[in-house]
């Protein structure tokens, strides 16, 4: 009977299985995953999938075009007519009609002049050829028939270094003329040349960000040199830009590749002149932050966005080469949709083993990805939705939020994960002086830029209609406080009559008189203590959920009470055991209710402060924002100053020795939470041992 029975639970959970599958499959309208990252949410961007913009639809390939095997695709890209450049690293470009039919094959130039391993293909606007001979250094000019033109190589100039290794990989020619060459490995930027091919200089390059770490110990060195340190010394230089796009209106896109740990800052939006980055995107990361995680044992790829294009809307479009992916990114370098990849496995259309380069026709409505393990370019093509969503954007960018309010409400309909439309519905709203919607719109897709511009209107209008009622609330508020000082004051009325609650209310006023007090005559409550550092850590909490929206960033799905206490109240208590455990040593008067009682009362200024914030935040606009700055700075200053006094009372220090303990007491609480780290870390290691002992011990 049990077999029987264990056999039917089988059956039947092969059954759901199968049909989980098979409605899977149904249901998939790719076989990749396609997402986009919600801003702004906590202190991370948030992945979410979405609605697919683009799709996979066909994939083209040497057999069936009927031509000789790729042996590397290193570049493609379109000419003005629509004709494919398919670039092979064996000396050969495949040039493809709009129809997909083969028009011709580039061999050698000349019948002599190889390019193998190029890099880069480039087609002008008079439809002739520059091919980037990397591992020849230099550029072959050709027709597009492949007869010659002419040669680039590296020009003879004071501005190069006599060690500069001409290896161009990609070049672009704006509306002026000007011609911009990137030479692999450079850090100076794109050669410039002039449109008879003068050699202007360099254009664009990166800049290097040095922290405050790395400065101090610069100029340590140089004050304090050695020859050890001189040996070890490596100057810092810039990333070099691995690809560049133009734009319709003249402006240079380029790509960084792979930066640093932040990844940020890889796609830039030179201006004219010294050719600065005018995108505003040196503080976003144009790369996946927590999804390449997911498949790589919870390591993060180095992930670099080496191929990009722009469109004729300002659409940025990069490829990327760990994952294979490809990010779309707005005009205002919102992320719009992930898509492709393949994590190295290439075996399903979309997905990859190894990408080379990147190329999009008719505006965007076609993205081609190359993959030069396989031989395969793959076309992924712009879905309804897709197209729905660049046409609103551009609509809302020209300030057509009214023609756009309809399309925006069927996106969210369709897909309420598409963050950008919220901010774009709110706008609208706006503009239709719905203030109450757009504010709960703004809110949901998490936009406090537009979430600012509607509050101020909301309260500008709270403000007019109510004007009369504020000024006589607060007019009466100010006469009854000053009235209730003028008679408390002669009547001698005390509002705590608690001898332990005025006591430590009066540390705020006269800390000095309340911590003799503690000390002379043992006054001071740890229960008082206790409420204190409770409250604490309730009106920290109260900060970030109560707090204006405008001022507050969490995520519910990931915000940890516990880790706060742990950061407020936890803190506290370190502090008061290494504060203790290092006076006691070095001489210290005071005992430890005392150093917890000191602490904990002086912890009032800190507790105000984040009751008014979370009152301020709601009234405020992010431009107010000075007003919240100075009260944080005066009550972490008075709070200071409060445990100063009340430490010094306490162990009868002078002011130096009170600065040496400190610090001891700092370096201590740091050696506690290490410990303590470590001690957690063993005894998962144990368990985990116990459990592998145990789970041998009953598989024998």
């Amino acid at each position: 009977m049990i077999k029987s029975s264990v056999k039917k639970v089988l059956i039947i959970a092969m059954a759901l299985l199968l049909g989980t599958l098979f409605s899977v499959s149904a249901f998939a309208e790719v076989p990749y995953e396609s997402y986009t990252y919600w801003s702004d949410v906590g202190e991370e961007n948030k992945a979410v999938y979405n609605r697919p913009m683009y799709s996979a639809e066909y994939s083209i390939d040497a057999f069936s075009l009927g031509v000789e095997k790729f042996t590397k695709i290193s570049d493609i890209t379109y000419d003005n007519d629509g004709n494919l450049y398919i670039l092979d690293s064996a000396s050969r470009i495949v040039v493809l009609d709009k129809e997909g039919k083969v028009l011709r094959e580039i061999g050698l130039i000349g019948g002599s002049e190889s390019y193998t391993d190029a890099k880069g293909v480039y087609i002008a606007k008079d439809n002739t050829l520059y091919i980037c001979d990397t591992e020849g250094h230099r550029i072959l000019h050709i027709k597009a028939d492949g007869s010659l033109i002419d040669i680039i190589t590296l020009p003879e100039s004071n501005l190069i270094p006599d060690d500069f290794d001409f290896r161009p990989t990609n070049m672009a020619i704006d509306d002026y003329g000007y011609t911009y060459i990137l030479s692999d490995g450079s850090y100076y930027g794109a050669l410039l040349y002039d449109t008879d091919m003068t050699f202007l200089g360099f254009y664009g390059a990166n800049t290097v960000t040095a922290s405050i770490g790395s400065v101090l110990s610069n100029i340590k060195n140089r004050i304090f040199p050695n020859n050890t340190k001189l040996e070890n010394s490596a100057k810092r230089l810039p990333f070099s830009f691995v690809d560049l796009a133009i734009d319709k209106n003249g402006f240079i896109y380029t790509s960084t590749g792979y930066t640093d740990n932040l990844r940020k800052g890889q796609v830039r939006k030179l201006g004219p002149g010294l050719g600065n980055n005018i995108l505003g995107s040196d503080d976003i990361s144009f790369v996946d932050t927590k999804i390449n995680k997911t498949y790589n044992s919870g390591a993060v790829s180095k992930q670099d966005i080496f191929d990009i294009e722009v469109d004729d809307n300002g659409f940025v479009y990069g490829l990327e080469s760990a994952f294979g992916k490809v990010f779309v990114y707005d005009p205002s370098c919102r992320i719009l949709s992930v898509f492709g990849g393949g994590m190295g496995f290439g075996s399903q259309l979309g997905n990859f083993v190894t990408v080379s380069a990147l190329a999009i026709k008719e505006g965007g409505n076609e993205v081609l990805v190359a993959d030069s393990a396989t031989g395969r370019i793959t076309v992924f093509k712009i879905t309804e939705f897709g197209k729905k969503v660049k046409n609103l954007i551009a609509l809302t960018i020209k300030g057509d939020y009214e023609g756009a309010k309809p399309g925006w409400e069927e996106v969210i309909s369709i897909d309420n994960n598409f963050q950008p439309a919220y901010g774009a519905l709110a706008r609208a709203y706006i503009n239709d002086g719905d203030y109450d919607t757009a504010l709960e719109l703004a809110r949901k897709g998490y936009d406090r830029d537009t979430y600012a511009i509607a509050f101020e209107y909301k309260r500008n209008e709270i403000i007019n209609d109510n004007f009369v009622l504020i000024f006589i609330i607060l007019a009466a508020v100010i006469v009854a406080f000053i009235v209730f000082l003028v008679i408390s004051s002669k009547k001698k009325i005390k509002l705590v009559k608690n001898k332990q609650l005025s006591l430590m209310f009066s540390v705020l006023l006269h800390p000095s008189d309340a911590f003799t007090e503690i000390k002379e005559k043992r006054q001071g409550s740890l229960w008082l203590c206790f409420a204190s550092v409770i409250i604490f850590y309730v009106v920290t909490i109260l900060q970030t959920l109560e707090g204006g929206f405008l001022f507050t960033v969490y995520d519910v799905s990931t915000f940890n009470s516990i880790w706060l206490f742990i950061k407020t109240s936890g803190l506290v208590v370190l502090w008061v055991i290494a504060n203790w455990m290092v006076c006691t040593l070095l001489g210290g008067r005071g005992r430890f209710n005392e150093i917890a009682i000191v602490t904990c009362y002086s912890l009032q200024p800190l507790i105000i402060e984040r009751i008014i914030r979370v009152f301020l935040t709601n009234i405020l606009l992010p431009s107010e924002a000075s007003f919240l700055t100075i009260l944080e700075a005066i009550a972490t200053l008075y709070f200071i100053l409060l445990m100063i006094i009340g430490l010094l009372k306490i162990h009868d220090f002078s002011m130096a020795r009170l600065i040496g303990t400190s610090a001891l007491s700092l370096a201590g609480v740091a050696a506690i939470v290490f410990l303590a780290i470590t001690i957690v870390i063993l005894v998962q290691q144990f368990g985990g041992f116990i459990v592998t002992v145990v789970s041998e011990i009953l598989t024998l």
